[in-house]
């Protein structure tokens, strides 16, 4: 017998409404549109190895005041009177490393594949896109090619591959005013003048080097500021100044002013800066310059203990690469001092580049500082 339809029975569908609407009084608010900012981007994790410092120790800060450096000797590059040059190296693989541009290049690709297995496995791979900075004395697209003949399936990204034809200085501008779509941009440097075409092109006491350097950008989200990264960057400034040489030995006034303009444009604040990454050299009164400006601005920040060198460790190479390792060790260096790091690169005789990596509290206006004196 059918018993009798009672006054208010509750259907399975009753039922289901009932919870959906306990769920969605119970979620958390659903989170504001993505509005990523045009002027800066966090460095939320990096990936390091150089000739004279493995990627443990690079995330375990040790490049602070890290003063051995080792370099070596190829046979098959040699001067035209038949000296040896002077190279360091990473020492990846056991096979005999390639002196040829891009099978060097692949070498050191694949020795970064084999070794990055922890900091890869952290990354949101659906989230970003890999971003490959073409080798010296390789064309960006045939570089985007034999790359991905040797990359894994695992870490295929959800926003593709892309090579720039610029430097990574060039590009971060433009990425931050177009890129829009990408959460998170992996960029991949590797570089190497322990070659033929290269190794020869050094005078003095330089020496041809090599570096592979992984940055993972974060865009800087405006209307969530509570996923962005700690660590903030801007596009680089640039100061065009007189030979060094002909500056005064005590002369600190492009450091100065890099400087001020760098912590004014971030928000940072001098005596917020415990660290400062270096080209390294010393010649052309780059040491004195450095010595005065540290003296002077920054005394809490010794030269032994606070300043990476990175010629040091690394040799020479591609300054666009350079550019990418020396803010991979600015992050070790900001994670270990607990504190904001300036990054200076003085190659040029005449022209000072600077970055700076901070905690920085709000977005500012992006400016294209080039000033002369």
């Amino acid at each position: 017998m059918l018993k009798p339809f009672a006054q208010g029975h509750r259907s399975l569908w009753d039922v289901i409404g009932e919870r959906r609407e306990q769920e969605q009084r119970l979620a958390p608010p659903p989170r504001p549109l993505a509005h990523y900012d045009t002027a800066r981007i966090g460095l939320a994790d990096a990936w390091l190895w150089l000739p004279n410092l493995s990627p443990a120790e690079a995330k375990a800060g040790k490049a602070l005041g890290k003063v051995d450096a080792d370099f070596e000797h190829d046979p098959r590059l040699v001067s035209p009177a038949g000296h040896r040059r002077n190279v360091r190296r990473i020492r990846a693989g056991s096979h005999r490393a390639e002196i040829r541009a891009l099978p060097r290049a692949l070498q050191l690709l694949q020795g970064m594949l084999e070794q990055w297995h922890e900091f890869a496995a952290e990354l949101d791979w659906d989230q970003l896109q890999v971003v490959l900075f073409a080798p010296s004395d390789i064309a960006p697209d045939p570089w985007l090619d034999a790359a991905l003949e040797v990359w894994p399936f695992d870490y295929l990204p959800g926003h593709g591959f892309i090579a720039p034809e610029q430097t990574f200085a060039t590009w971060l501008p433009w990425a931050l005013q177009n890129d829009l779509e990408v959460p998170n941009l992996l960029c991949i440097g590797i570089d190497s003048w322990a070659t033929v075409d290269r190794a020869g092109s050094l005078s003095g006491e330089r020496m041809a080097g090599e570096a592979i350097a992984v940055l993972n950008l974060q865009r800087t989200d405006l209307a969530n500021a509570d996923v962005n990264s700690r660590w903030q960057l801007s596009p680089a400034v640039s100061h065009d100044h007189e030979h060094r040489a002909l500056q005064s030995r005590k002369s600190m006034g492009v450091l100065e002013q890099l400087a001020e303009a760098l912590c004014g444009r971030g928000g940072v604040a001098i005596t917020d800066v415990k660290a400062v990454v270096t080209d390294g050299h010393l010649d052309g009164n780059r040491l004195e310059h450095l010595y005065q400006f540290l003296n002077t601005c920054m005394p809490d920040c010794d030269m032994q203990q606070h300043v990476i060198g990175h010629a040091l460790l690394a040799g020479d190479y591609g300054c666009g690469i350079s550019d990418m390792s020396a803010l991979a060790l600015a992050l070790q260096a900001a994670n270990a001092v607990d504190g904001s790091v300036l990054v200076f690169d003085r190659r040029e005789t005449t022209q000072t580049q600077g970055w700076l990596l901070g905690a920085v509290a709000q977005a500012e206006p992006l400016m294209t500082d080039k000033t002369s004196e």
